[in-house]
């Protein structure tokens, strides 16, 4: 009788250990399947670290644990007091095969009268495969913070499903106002667009002014982007940063650089050489333009 007993009580743990087993698996494999919220994108933070600025005493405590399937990062301060913050930094991760838009990194504070939480902003940013973007938040016990107390707080990453797009070549630029003007062919931006984009440039350029006509504006913009091989640097400069403008006011740039510039930053710079006549400068800043609109090419 006895004997059957332990046999009895093996298999329960021997059952109890396949489940658990079983469990574990089942959870890592539920992080894993496609179609399962977001994780079939595999944007997920990869490494988590923490601080704090107690330099004499150490009395408070931090700790940050990544969850759900890595798209959230808990973060718990204990004995906090006033004047304390606590720095979590963090990196995100693309494991998957297509570039991902991060909408945001958003801050889930439920105490918000007593700990002041910032992170770094990632608000609309591209994320490619293998990529990796880092980022910090910053929490900060207010003055009505109770002391001795134990506050949590976390972070999360927001995804959207939406084709990349990219900037466009010269040749491009080239082609839509061909078609404007009627030269045949089949045009990617209808004319009202066309305008609209010129009409900006022309709001906020120090170096374009389109006016006139529809037609005279377009054949303006053709003109300057129609350039040849004995087309003066100047001439190069204005026609790709014209295309950099068009690329800019379509949506197109964002998220992407150049040697770290943004395409403002381009576009300031090259603005900056024409309006100045930095001559020596033409070419740099021709081939940024250039290697900004040929990114999807």
């Amino acid at each position: 009788m006895k004997r059957r007993n332990r046999k009895l009580t093996t298999l329960a743990i021997t059952l109890l250990t396949l489940i658990a087993t079983f469990g574990t698996l089942g959870y890592a494999y539920a992080c894993r399947t496609p179609r399962r919220n977001w994780c079939n994108y595999e944007v997920v933070f990869t490494e988590v670290t923490w601080s704090d600025n107690e330099i004499e005493k150490d009395v408070a405590d931090v700790w940050a644990t990544i969850t759900n399937c890595a798209s959230k990062i808990e973060i718990y301060i204990t004995n906090a007091y006033p004047c304390y913050t606590a720095y979590v930094n963090f990196t995100i991760k693309n494991k998957g095969c297509k570039s991902v838009h991060i909408d945001e990194v958003s801050v889930e504070n439920l105490n918000p009268t007593e700990l002041e939480v910032m992170t770094t902003n990632l608000e609309c940013i591209w994320i490619d495969p293998c990529g990796k973007v880092k980022g910090q938040v910053a929490a900060h016990l207010l003055q009505p913070a109770k002391e001795n107390w134990s506050y949590q707080f976390e972070i999360s990453i927001h995804l959207s499903v939406c084709p990349r797009v990219h900037p466009r070549t010269i040749g491009f630029w080239k082609h839509q106002f061909k078609v404007a003007l009627g030269w045949g062919g089949t045009a990617q931006v209808d004319p009202d667009t066309l305008e609209d984009y010129l009409d900006e440039i022309t709001d906020e350029s120090n170096v374009f002014s389109f006016t006139g006509t529809r037609e005279q504006k377009f054949q303006e913009a053709l003109d300057i982007l129609r350039i040849s091989f004995h087309s003066s640097m100047e001439a190069k400069l204005r026609a790709q940063l014209l295309a950099l403008w068009l690329n800019y006011v379509a949506g197109w740039t964002n998220g992407y650089r150049i040697e770290g510039l943004t395409a403002w930053e381009i576009i300031e710079g090259s603005e900056e050489a024409l309006i100045n006549g930095h001559t020596g400068e033409y070419e740099d800043w021709k081939n940024l333009c250039d290697r900004f609109n040929n990114i999807g090419g």
